[in-house]
């Protein structure tokens, strides 16, 4: 399987629920494939992973979807996964990290002892293999210290503040 293929079901199943912008479609193609190898021990799709500067980018992904720049993505560009186990893991991972926003998938994806934060050098595109995934963290942990925590906080705290605000 390619890594469209997951990424054009990302997009089919959870385009209208989740804010997919390149840099997220990106993030989340790469946890739905860390997912696999935790999971099962096998990879979701055989396309190469690199380290770029705003975490990992599967190519072919980001080259169809750059047309859109920062904006959300309106429709899926060609064959979509369909087979049950892959859709399961795609809807897995959406519900998982598909409430976190572009830099909080960015920040968790750059954390000590992540794939990225392990193979990452600058200027370079350098390979995140299944090896190196399997000896991170990914998938071992779940994120901090993000933006949909912090409104957690918030709306602990002061029950009323996000009622109060939506009403005035």
């Amino acid at each position: 399987m390619k890594s469209i293929q997951v990424a054009n079901a990302f997009i089919l199943r959870h385009g209208s629920d989740i804010d997919i912008t390149n840099l997220v479609l990106n993030k989340l193609v790469y946890f739905a494939q860390v997912e696999s190898l935790r999971e099962t021990g096998k990879p979701l799709f055989e396309d190469k992973i690199e380290a770029w500067s705003y975490g990992p980018v599967e190519k072919d992904v980001y080259y169809t979807f750059r047309k859109y720049g920062r904006n959300k993505i309106s429709k899926s560009e060609g064959e979509a996964a369909k087979d049950e186990q892959t859709l399961s893991i795609i809807d897995r991972t959406a519900k998982k990290y598909g409430f976190l926003t572009a830099f909080d998938l960015v920040g968790f994806s750059h954390r000590k002892n992540s794939a990225w934060k392990n193979v990452y050098r600058e200027g370079e595109s350098v390979e995140i293999t299944n090896d190196d995934i399997l000896a991170s963290d990914d998938g071992l942990t779940f994120p901090k210290n993000t933006l949909a925590s912090s409104l957690d906080e918030v709306n602990a705290k002061w029950q009323n503040t996000f009622r109060i605000l939506r009403n005035a």
